[in-house]
């Protein structure tokens, strides 16, 4: 009799991993791919992986994980704007002249690990 209870209980464990798999930890967010497609923020363009924004990132002296950055443009609206390609303002909606950028702060320290900007706005919305 204690043998057949012994050989049930063998059998139930057995069946319990085969019909209820251990669950396993939920996996971490993908992170989106280096160089990925990404919309330029004064233009609005899809830019292909290789393409770079141009910005001038100001070094700060008192906290160092926030940066004032100056953002010109992609390849596509600066130097020199492509046929069809407007240069607007995310914050006001206004036009961006060619000889301006937008203001923005670029946080270095996040979770993930890559440097976050904010756009706070052009030379006319955000006046400081």
């Amino acid at each position: 009799m204690g043998i057949a209870a012994v050989i049930i209980i063998a059998a139930l464990m057995y069946f319990r991993k085969l019909y209820f798999p251990a669950k396993t930890a939920v996996p971490a967010k993908k992170k989106r791919p280096s160089g990925g497609f990404v919309n330029c923020p004064v233009c609005g363009t899809m830019m292909l992986p290789g393409e770079n924004i141009v910005t001038k990132v100001f070094t700060t002296t008192g906290q160092v994980n926030d940066q004032i950055c100056y953002i010109y443009g992609c390849p596509h609206c600066y130097p020199v704007c492509q046929r069809g390609v407007k240069r607007t303002c995310p914050v006001c909606h206004k036009s961006v002249d060619q000889n301006q950028y937008l203001l923005a702060r670029r946080f270095n320290k996040t979770k993930s690990g890559t440097p976050h900007v904010i756009v706070n706005g052009c030379g006319n919305c955000n006046r400081k």
